[in-house]
């Protein structure tokens, strides 16, 4: 079984325009309402993919029973801790006559320490039958950054390999406790790495320098582009098969469940990284916030390619990330996290 951790879990509402004219009433194309957040989609990706899996998190108000609702519609295994508030309702606007989004994000309601401290104890038993974690998407605005290295440590401990996807200072941390593989986008691994990687080789260099202060895998997703891993000194390119792409949302959160499923099925991470990019092109090709249909992942599998990249060199010098950086990336992180 498959176990997803969603400390900020969200209601997605995607609003498609044919122009967007602001200061002006818009006459909405589509309009969808699904259910979000990181380690959520991931649950449901991979009930979706045939493997057993359960979503635990955190929950409140109304917008919260939404989601609740949606997973025991779909039949996803979930346990929820119940807060106060409301859970995020986050908006997203596409202007089709630019094919451009733009993103309106709540921060999440506060939770409270005994809150997490109970939802910690209870997945703890967890850790101990399932053997793999996604710990996945933002932590709530009154959580520690520390919060999901926590985990990664107690999963360790348990026998669990964990899968961490978020960014910013929990991200930092969190590789700190060596978690088994992370996927960061470009952006999030500049982020950590504190510097631009403008081509193929400086994202592989960069996915090499985390490599190798102890996290086995390292799958980088670039969108369109595919999504470079490194695990050891074995670099693969994996690039996904062309279709009408509606939507980036979800993508990267259907990767995460193909090579979650890929790792609780005991195969190689080239066949995780084959199925997570043909489970992130089906995502892509439907509209709004909503997931992809195995049936469409299956038939893009073929369709996938990857590639070995035994062209590109390792890096010649020490460039892990220092303790200062890592302090100065803490202090920015801390203002603009959430």
């Amino acid at each position: 079984m498959i176990a997803t951790l969603t400390l900020n879990p969200a209601v997605d509402k995607t609003i498609r325009v044919p122009r967007l004219a602001i200061g002006a009433i818009q006459r909405p194309r589509e309009s969808h309402l699904d259910p979000g957040g990181k380690g959520i989609n991931v649950s449901r990706m991979a009930d979706r993919l045939g493997w057993p899996t359960i979503a635990f998190g955190i929950l409140a108000g109304q917008v919260g029973e939404i989601i609740a609702q949606t997973l025991d519609r779909e039949g996803v295994q979930s346990y929820f801790v119940q807060v106060p508030g409301q859970t995020r309702l986050n908006v997203t606007l596409f202007d089709e006559s630019t094919g451009r989004g733009t993103g309106f994000y709540d921060p999440g309601p506060p939770v409270g320490a005994s809150s997490l401290r109970r939802l910690e104890k209870d997945v703890a038993p967890w850790l101990k039958v399932c053997p793999v974690v996604a710990l996945a998407g933002s932590l709530p605005p009154d959580a520690e950054p520390t919060t999901y290295a926590r985990y990664i440590r107690r999963a360790r401990a348990a026998g669990a390999r964990t899968i961490l996807d978020t960014s910013g200072e929990p991200l930092r941390l969190g590789v700190e406790s060596r978690p088994y593989l992370i996927k960061p986008n470009v952006a999030e691994l500049e982020g950590l790495l504190e510097r631009r990687l403008p081509d193929l080789a400086a994202i592989v260099e960069g996915a090499r320098e985390i490599a190798a202060t102890g996290v086995e895998i390292v799958v980088v997703s670039m969108g369109a582009r595919g999504a470079v891993c490194v695990e050891g000194e074995s670099v693969w390119l994996a690039i996904p098969p062309r279709v009408e792409r509606r939507t980036t949302i979800g993508s990267g959160d259907s990767m995460v469940a193909g090579l979650a499923v890929a790792m609780a099925r005991g195969e190689s991470v080239v066949e995780g990284l084959r199925l997570g990019t043909a489970a992130g092109a089906a995502t892509a090709m439907v509209p709004g916030t909503e997931l992809g249909s195995a049936a469409t992942v299956l038939r893009l599998l073929p369709e996938v390619r990857i590639e070995r990249l035994e062209q590109v060199q390792p890096p010649s010098t020490d460039r892990s990330v220092s303790r200062a950086s890592r302090d100065a990336d803490r202090q920015r992180a801390g203002r603009a996290d959430g």
